[in-house]
């Protein structure tokens, strides 16, 4: 026998020793450590999603959503005891699936729920909502792990788009080399490792010696706390390619976990591939290379904001030169990119343009679409691993017809990813042919198309329209928040459709028209509002604002007036009053309104460089001189205050 056989042979044994041992612990229950505990992020403790709750007049025990969990979830309800012959379904992800900006009522969930009633009349259907707002994978994956002990028979699993939310560094990934990695995930694999593993720790424990520490997790609170929840927002978001490959590589990590749980509790697994607004939806942030010099990053600002002018007004060939001016020396503006497929798009190269819209996305430095990459990998994993997945870009490509753009938009998205309700209806409908192709309906769902249909429409007309109203108006206010005015807007206008005359919705209104140049629209906007809400200072503020722009000083003057009338500590109103005092020649009016807006943020260096400019217009030179000196003692490298101050010097010497 050859060295190499005589090598194999003598090893064959242990193998055959460890495949029985691995099948021995398999058939006692005990997990694998990838079944156990999530490698790379570890959790503060685990809130249990449903509770008991018995009904006191009928006796039944159900199983309801926790009070504590109804921040992130939709209350949900089913039998304790699963009736015998039923079918339970779960169906997780993230705000997506959850309803947003809306509820269950309008979510995949509701419309697969309605569907399998009428094309399976005869069984318990048990389709229960379990979606968390911001929930990514590796959350997802461990509340499967939790409902495994509600005998469930199938999950729907919609995520990819959360990935980026919670802050995470994945030093212990960093820190050791792929090869190391690939290695540590495919051993957590195996039940004998396992428990050779926890064997080894015991010992050294009793023996008195500290057990070794396995790779530093990322510890996470029990509930989601996103960065975008911090004080600085989006400003929480840099370029960090290393991280970005961290995050995929652990989403690739989740969604096989997520199918070895599934098939340990011998439930089903559907995985749907997320889809999202491409060419409706601006990127939340763009970063200049960081190669680029503050003069050439300032340059490439100023053209990039002359080409997006260009594009609201039509000047299409002048815009599009301007976006590939800025791309060909920053190729990675995500904001550049979405305005260059924005110029395609009306030029009619909806090919180029799609191309272009999934690289503004991928670009994105806050990335809060998924991935082209997290997209790939539920595809993947649904071919590799065998698993029914439903590919819903693909899907509203269909549905969109031939002749029409390839990038989906305002026509199936709320938002950036939350589709509307016929979006939702739609991917209920491919979802019913998962479940068809899983053997557990009575006919072909399609042949009771009508019927169901029918059905959607009642349910539609049902719905509480000024509910949905509220509901547009607050994602309107979110999307203004994150500086997403014209995707604001647009929520905006759908809000006020539901709502009837809407203070809230006009003011959104008038925050995009003034982004785009519009003072004349954004004052008719916040004329509406504050008819609607007179008592509000902040809009009163901004009708002053865009007075101005119009050259209507004494009129801003008073919407200034009102303002500080109802809000005598509004900041904004005090220094926009004393802008437009000053504009007016009442200087000595306008010091005193920056003065006082001084004594409360000292460190305002709008309005010490301000009150420098009205001291100078009043004559009292040293004072002028002071107060920019006090500006570049908080920010030294202010240009623009040096040169004046050093003009100032040169004056008062020569005097």
């Amino acid at each position: 026998m050859s060295l190499p056989k005589q090598i194999a042979f003598s090893f064959l044994p242990l193998f055959l020793l460890a495949l029985v041992l691995e099948g021995g612990l398999w058939l006692a229950g005990f997990e694998a450590p990838i079944d156990r505990a999530d490698p790379y992020v570890g959790f503060a403790g685990e809130i249990p999603l449903f509770e008991d709750e018995l009904d006191a007049e009928t006796g039944v025990l159900w199983r309801r959503t926790a009070p504590n969990k109804l921040s992130f979830f939709n209350d949900q309800r089913f039998l304790a005891d699963k009736p015998e012959g039923s079918r339970r379904v779960f169906c997780l992800g993230g705000s997506t699936t959850y309803g947003r900006p809306y509820d269950d009522a309008t979510s995949f969930c509701r419309w697969l729920r309605e569907s399998l009633a009428i094309v399976a009349p005869d069984t318990t259907w048990e389709v229960v909502n379990a979606g968390g707002i911001s929930y990514a994978s590796y959350r997802v994956t461990a509340l499967m792990r939790q409902l495994v002990r509600e005998e469930p028979d199938l999950f729907v699993v919609y995520t990819g788009h959360n990935e980026f939310l919670e802050e995470r560094t994945y030093a212990g990934m960093r820190d050791r080399s792929a090869l190391r990695r690939h290695v540590e995930l495919a051993a957590s694999h195996s039940r004998v490792y396992g428990l050779l593993d926890t064997t080894a720790r015991r010992f050294q424990v009793e023996r008195g010696a500290r057990a070794p520490s396995g790779p530093a997790r990322d510890q996470l609170a029990a509930e989601v706390h996103t960065r975008l929840e911090s004080s600085v927002g989006l400003d929480a978001y840099h370029r960090d390619d290393a991280l970005r490959s961290a995050v995929v590589e652990h989403f690739r990590l989740n969604l096989d976990r997520m199918v070895d749980i599934a098939r340990n509790a011998g439930a089903e697994l559907v995985l749907v591939v997320p889809a999202d607004n491409l060419s409706d939806c601006s990127p939340f942030k763009s970063e200049p290379d960081p190669e680029l010099d503050e003069a050439t990053a300032r340059s490439l600002r100023t053209r990039l904001s002359a080409a997006e002018q260009a594009l609201h007004r039509g000047a299409l060939a002048s815009a599009r030169a301007g976006f590939e001016a800025v791309l060909e020396r920053d190729p990675r503006h995500a904001h550049a990119r979405y305005g260059l497929g924005r110029v395609l798009r009306a030029l009619g190269e909806p090919d180029a343009a799609h191309e272009a819209f999934v690289a503004a996305r991928d670009q994105d430095v806050c990335p809060l679409r998924a991935l082209t990459e997290v997209a790939a990998i539920v595809r993947e994993t649904g071919r590799e691993q065998g698993v029914p997945t439903v590919d819903f870009p693909a899907v509203l490509r269909e549905a969109s017809g031939a002749g029409t753009p390839h990038a989906p938009g305002a026509e199936w998205f709320l938002d950036h990813v939350h589709p509307t309700i016929d979006g939702h209806r739609l991917l209920a409908r491919h979802l019913m042919r998962a479940v068809h192709a899983l053997g557990w309906l009575p006919q072909d769902p399609e042949t009771l198309r009508a019927a169901i249909d029918a059905h959607e429409t009642q349910v539609v007309a049902s719905l509480d329209a000024r509910a949905h109203g509220r509901a547009l108006k607050n994602l309107a206010k979110v999307l203004s928040w994150a500086g997403k005015t014209e995707d604001a807007a647009r929520a905006a206008t759908q809000a006020l459709e539901a709502l009837g005359d809407d203070a809230e919705s006009y003011f959104v209104l008038a925050e995009w028209a003034s982004r785009r140049g519009d003072p004349e629209q954004a004052v008719a906007y916040l004329r509406r509002s504050v008819g609607i809400d007179p008592r509000w200072a902040k809009a009163r503020n901004n009708l002053g604002v865009e007075l101005m722009r119009l050259g209507l000083e004494e009129d801003a003057l008073e919407a200034y007036d009102e303002a500080l009338r109802l809000d005598p500590e509004h900041a904004s109103a005090r220094f926009n009053r004393g802008n437009c005092l000053r504009a007016l020649g009442r200087y000595a009016d306008a010091a005193r309104d920056f003065e006082r807006t001084l004594a409360v943020d000292p460190d305002d260096l709008d309005a010490w460089f301000n009150l420098a400019g009205v001291y100078e217009s009043m004559g009292r030179r040293e004072d002028a001189q002071r107060s920019l000196e006090r500006l570049l003692a908080l920010d030294p490298e202010d240009a623009e205050a040096a040169e004046r101050l050093a003009r100032l010097a040169r004056e008062t010497r020569a005097s």
